[in-house]
């Protein structure tokens, strides 16, 4: 390609594929949920015209004729809607920190010329990104950590300079809008888009990244908007689940990031948590402070249709492990 022409933006797709992904539609249609994720993908590269898309499908490690590791994962690069690269790679090191190779392999390929400034989008498709250890995230590398901090330390390999931002984050996974992941993305990130709680096939819809094209002015709220606004009235008339996706607008945020930061390490005092139930509405903790953590927020929400908490009609944005109970 030329690498004098300048991209006025970047998006860059993660989907983990190397897990359990598969449901069943409402036509009792097996899916999985990570090759339609990846569909979009391709829909949304093809139409990125002013624009570059890195698009990584991170799939089991395998053996051919069970003795020689072959290279499962993909690299899908597109400059300007056209089709550049694609690289088949695997991870060599089993013990490397998470995104190490995705991270090389983007700054190998991405174009260095031209308008360095340009905007920067990760979306993050998965299942929940926990805070702690994380180990056995992978099937078939269960020695690379995936946690909130590794996390947070992999996707900052993308960024070309100190300075830059990522403009849009995205974590299309479950129980990922939490006061612990937005004080580690708020260092580098300007605008996050996640769920508090359960997010139904861990699935947030894309395609309203077409509008980097047609309304090139867009702030990166909007954008977020637009794409919470998509995958809830999908959702909605999907399922009878509760439905809670948040955006957060980091400029805000960060006014009141030592209350924030104080909120959460005053709630780890209070007992064990339960890892890996779904997340509560961090509203039901006496101390938590819904004037200010309100702030630069907005939040979609539905009930679910049965249940004890289905006559709940507002959430706080915020979601917090469950404590056990005694």
């Amino acid at each position: 390609m030329d690498e004098t022409e300048s991209m006025d933006y970047s998006v860059i797709y993660y989907i983990h594929a190397d897990s359990d992904y598969l449901y069943h539609n409402a036509d009792g249609k097996q899916v999985r949920g990570n090759s339609k994720v990846l569909d979009t993908a391709f829909r949304v590269a093809e139409e990125a015209k002013s624009g570059e898309v890195f698009i990584f499908y991170q799939r089991p490690e395998e053996k051919f004729l069970g003795l020689f590791p072959s290279r499962n994962s993909r690299l899908y690069n597109y400059t300007k809607g056209e089709l550049i690269s694609q690289v088949n790679y695997r991870h060599t090191d089993k013990n490397e920190e998470f995104l190490t190779t995705e991270a090389r392999l983007y700054n190998q390929y991405r174009t260095h010329s031209g308008k360095e400034n340009r905007r920067t989008h990760f979306l993050y498709f998965g299942h929940e990104i926990p805070d702690g250890e994380g180990k056995k995230y992978h099937l078939t590398s269960p020695d690379v950590a995936v946690n909130t901090g590794s996390f947070s330390e992999g996707i900052q390999m993308f960024l070309g300079t100190d300075n830059q931002r990522f403009d849009l984050v995205v974590l299309s996974t479950c129980n990922n809008g939490t006061p612990v992941m937005a004080e580690h993305l708020m260092l580098f990130s300007d605008v996050l888009l996640a769920s508090p709680q359960n997010l139904h096939l861990s699935h947030i819809d894309s395609e309203s990244l077409d509008l980097l094209e047609s309304e090139p002015g867009i702030s990166s709220i909007q954008l977020a908007h637009s794409m919470a606004d998509q995958t809830y009235s999908r959702l909605e008339s999907e399922t009878q689940t509760a439905i809670t996706l948040t955006v957060y607008d980091f400029e805000i945020v960060q006014e009141y990031q030592n209350e924030l930061h104080a909120f959460s390490m005053a709630y780890d005092t209070l007992g064990s948590k339960q890892y890996f139930s779904d997340n509560v509405d961090c509203n039901q903790v006496e101390f938590f402070d819904d004037d200010t953590f309100r702030k630069g927020l907005k939040t979609w929400y539905k009930p679910a249709k049965f249940g004890r908490k289905s006559l709940t009609t507002t959430h706080s944005g915020w979601g917090c492990k469950p404590l056990t109970e005694n």
